[in-house]
């Protein structure tokens, strides 16, 4: 969301979207938010406002279209299923992690398209509903990149460590503070090359794959996250999301 031809004097706009306001961040001559729609947001046409001090400056409609997932059921052994029964260190987790992605940095780190984190073969696509062994449907939230263990996983895009710790379901985790908002996580290492609070560039060297946590199999799983939100990261090397 860009506000292109602000009012003069304006300091302080915020967007409103689906009941949700979002910090509008100054870039050059204009303003701007970004918005990410969860997978299951219904298609359809959704209004959108800006505000400032004094009331509305700008107003109109967002067109959400269909995503198009795929559903898929799979099988997990017994051993592994059960990790998904344990409600308290699964919500244990779930805190943590929503903890660490509801910061909010206002500085932007990242520039131009992101890079793949690993080299390997695309196993599960972002946005896949996924039943596991019966359950019911729910939507893979990032892209999955499998590979021998032990193959480096790199930075996507560059920014500060805000997570690098063992965690149950995700495994070895790093979660990266792209700042405005903006957070990239790579889970189910082998072992973590980096500490909370340290700044990374883009491509630097940040673990090595693995199979830890709820997994079938070595791999990384790969989330791109705005404002809580899991988007696809895949969008993000096709093109650069710019202010």
């Amino acid at each position: 969301m860009r506000l292109l031809s602000p009012p003069g004097g304006v300091s302080d706009p915020a967007v409103s979207f689906a009941g949700q306001p979002y910090t509008m961040l100054p870039s050059g001559d204009h303003w701007y938010a970004l918005i990410g729609l969860p997978t299951w947001f219904q298609a359809g046409g959704y209004p959108i406002e800006v505000d400032a001090a004094g009331g509305a400056i700008a107003a109109g409609t967002l067109t959400v279209t269909e995503g198009g997932f795929q559903f898929e059921s799979i099988e997990v052994p017994p051993g592994a299923a059960d990790l998904l029964q344990d409600a308290d260190r699964v919500n244990q987790e779930r805190a943590r992690v929503e903890q660490v992605l509801s910061g909010f940095t206002p500085q932007r780190y990242w520039s131009g398209t992101w890079i793949l984190p690993a080299q390997g073969t695309f196993s599960d696509a972002f946005g896949l509903q996924r039943s596991i062994n019966g359950g019911p449907y729910s939507p893979h939230t990032g892209t999955d990149i499998a590979n021998v263990e032990g193959t480096p996983i790199y930075a996507a895009a560059t920014g500060v460590v805000a997570l690098a710790e063992g965690l149950f379901l995700y495994g070895n985790s790093v979660i990266i503070d792209h700042g405005a908002g903006v957070f990239s996580s790579y889970n189910h290492m082998q072992s973590i090359a980096v500490t909370a609070g340290q700044s990374v560039t883009q491509g630097q060297l940040i673990g090595y794959m693995g199979q830890t946590g709820f997994v079938t199999g070595p791999h990384v799983h790969w989330e791109a996250i705005v404002h809580g939100v899991r988007v696809d990261p895949l969008l993000w090397t096709e093109a650069a999301v710019e202010p």
